[in-house]
């Protein structure tokens, strides 16, 4: 039986390893770090004006004066819905990602330092109310947390530049029934689970033309993640325990570039545009002590998609400012390898925002409503699981709260 559960084991394998990676690549970017950016659809990358520019823009960061130090939390609340022949599914667990930023001039006139931690990937998925799906995902994680010593330079009145040294910690889980033999054997439960460390760089650059236009570019490298762990199959007559098995994810490179314009100074236009490198995500890898996880090659064949962000901030008065924006994303995923794991679709998002500041503390919050395109899959490897209509329609509430000294 054991010499059984072996060779199904490795197709299940080789199922499972193209959604856990999945859940590590697509469609789980998480570009809402600060509530006064997010009111503005996430368009502040030429802007740039606070703490958060630590993620958004580190080049930004000297236009602060002092000390400064921002905190919040993003929630999001997702409704995907999932209609194929003769079955339905829904899928709606909430999320919530804190963000921390912390910046200082320490009294130097053109130099700035700062660090921040946030999670820049990340997704929560649990499908055990939809049957359809268990061979594929029932329940999975994952979290990729930076930590980001930054440093930016003012070189003269228009130009600045930032570095970060991005240092990341992925944590990811992931379950799903297997079938050992036909029916009426019972179902087994697969499960891994797994950690690591990756390093990256972020570099930012913020060109103030004047003091109505201005330009900021960012690059952020690709970086990988050994993640190591284990995976088991439990089953009451015949399971595989714990396996110690490691697998190397790689991340794509994103390049972001947005110009602002004020037209009058008490308001600013920007358009951003972002591009994200998953073409380069072509394949994963995992290495086990057990024979029949070790040696995986998993082919992805995902693509390149671009977000296109405009956003708007008026400021009322020395203390109110309301914002709003709207954002087309992309999806990256292609049919082929389409997974519940990881329902990536193409949106449009829609945000307010306003914020209230004194001259030693503020306080932004924002909503967003993401509306996907509906999506007809077919033709994936998970076919004829996924095969069927996909839609989803997102809320979010972020709130950021700062303090300067």
């Amino acid at each position: 039986m054991k010499s059984q559960v072996g060779r199904v084991l490795i197709v299940v394998t080789a199922v499972q390893l193209v959604a856990i990676c999945s859940t590590f690549a697509l469609g789980i970017r998480l570009p809402s770090q600060g509530a006064a950016a997010t009111g503005q659809s996430d368009a502040f990358v030429a802007q740039a004006d606070d703490a958060t520019a630590l993620f958004y823009n580190p080049a930004g960061v000297t236009q602060i004066t002092g000390s400064e130090i921002a905190v919040g939390s993003w929630n999001w609340f997702p409704d995907y819905r999932f209609e194929g022949v003769g079955t339905k599914g829904r899928m709606d667990k909430p999320a919530f990602t804190p963000h921390f930023y912390a910046v200082s001039d320490l009294g130097l006139l053109r130099w700035r330092f700062g660090i921040a931690a946030n999670s820049v990937f990340g997704t929560a998925v649990d499908w055990r109310d939809t049957p359809s799906f268990r061979f594929l995902v029932t329940k999975a994680n994952l979290t990729v947390l930076s930590i980001a010593p930054s440093v930016a330079y003012q070189v003269n009145d228009h130009l600045s530049v930032g570095a970060s040294l991005n240092i990341y910690y992925g944590n990811s889980g992931l379950e799903k029934n297997v079938m050992l033999a036909p029916p009426p054997f019972p179902e087994g439960h697969f499960r891994f689970s797994g950690d690591g460390v990756g390093v990256g760089a972020t570099l930012g650059l913020l060109w103030k033309i004047n003091t109505r236009n201005s330009l900021g570019v960012v690059y952020r490298s690709p970086f990988s993640i050994e993640a190591e762990g284990s995976a088991e199959i439990t089953h009451p007559l015949a399971g595989i325990p714990d396996s110690s098995t490691s697998a190397q994810f790689n991340f794509p490179q994103i390049v972001t570039a947005g110009y602002a314009f004020r037209p009058i100074m008490n308001l600013k236009l920007e358009a951003d545009i972002e591009w994200l490198n998953y073409d380069s995500v072509n394949e994963i890898r995992f290495h086990s002590s057990n024979p029949a996880f070790d040696g995986n090659r998993i082919p992805l064949n995902w693509k390149d998609s671009f977000c296109y962000r405009f956003g708007t901030e008026y400021k009322l008065n020395d203390h109110w400012a309301i914002r709003a924006g709207y954002a087309y994303s992309e999806n990256s995923v292609p049919d082929k390898t389409f997974s519940p794991l990881v329902p990536d679709l193409t949106y449009h998002s829609f945000t307010l925002g306003a914020g209230y500041s004194k001259p030693k503390w503020g306080v932004d919050m924002a909503y967003q409503c993401y509306i996907s395109e509906p999506r007809n899959v077919s033709g994936s490897i998970n076919s004829p699981a996924v095969d069927g209509e996909w839609e989803c329609q997102n809320h979010a509430f972020i709130v950021t709260a700062n303090l300067k000294f």
